[in-house]
């Protein structure tokens, strides 16, 4: 029997594989689903430019790989990242002089109150050529890739929360393993026909996330990597 190809996922922290690795290995049975955890975010990471982002993901592929696999065992390449609001009109980051300084910014559905407004605008400038060159980017060293977008932060769209706190990431990573982890029909559904969902296709997706507020708002353009599931008549999604 042939060995199965490694189908890569990139994230930003360990919540994230603890909330999609169960699901995504029932989904994508036919290859091996693995995690390469960034602990941090690949896009804004040493203030990385956007001629040099491309060659920053494969060293997250290659830092997976290490001595275990090779590139020909990898099938294909999907980076999960958060929006974070970079895509929001300069106007809609506020600063707040009574946030302490150096404390994390503050989302809302409007706006992103921060202690350091110039410091988050220059984060949005730099992410966003980022985010251009990589959703616009089909292969990385000959292998397929594409990256999906989580809104805020995959516990905006996957619970609706945001700003919380690194115990209840946990906590709401491990509830939703228990919900969807053996009911992939369940997760496509959530993923693809929610109110959140914006599955028309992967260039228009992106084009919507970047206009006015939208990167605030819950958005996600993952249900486009999954499989249609028929909707049965006593099923609804969120």
């Amino acid at each position: 029997m042939a060995k199965k190809k490694v189908m890569l996922f990139i994230v930003e922290g360990p919540t994230d594989e603890t909330s999609l690795s169960t699901v995504l290995n029932r989904i994508f049975s036919s290859s091996t689903v693995k995690f390469q955890v960034v602990h941090g975010d690949v896009l804004t990471r040493d203030f990385t430019s956007s001629d040099k982002i491309v060659a920053a993901v494969w060293d997250q592929v290659k830092a997976f790989m290490g001595e275990i696999y090779r590139k020909s065992d990898i099938c294909r390449i999907v980076h999960l990242t958060d929006v974070d609001g970079v895509f929001v009109p300069d106007d809609a980051v506020v600063e707040d002089n009574a946030m302490a300084a150096g404390a994390p910014p503050l989302y809302t559905e409007t706006q992103i109150q921060t202690p350091n407004r110039v410091g988050i605008l220059d984060r949005n400038k730099r992410k966003r050529k980022n985010v251009d060159r990589l959703s616009a980017c089909p292969r990385i060293a000959g292998i397929p890739y594409s990256m999906y977008y989580f809104s805020l932060n995959l516990d905006h769209v996957l619970h609706g929360k945001t700003n919380i706190s690194a115990w209840e990431k946990v906590q709401c990573a491990e509830e939703f393993d228990l919900k969807y982890g053996d009911d992939p029909d369940g997760f496509s559904l959530f993923m693809r026909g929610s109110s959140f969902s914006v599955c028309d296709d992967y260039r228009s997706s992106w084009a919507f996330i970047k206009t006015g507020l939208h990167s605030l708002e819950r958005h996600s353009n993952f249900g486009i990597e999954l499989p249609p599931v028929e909707i049965k008549e006593d099923e609804t999604t969120e």
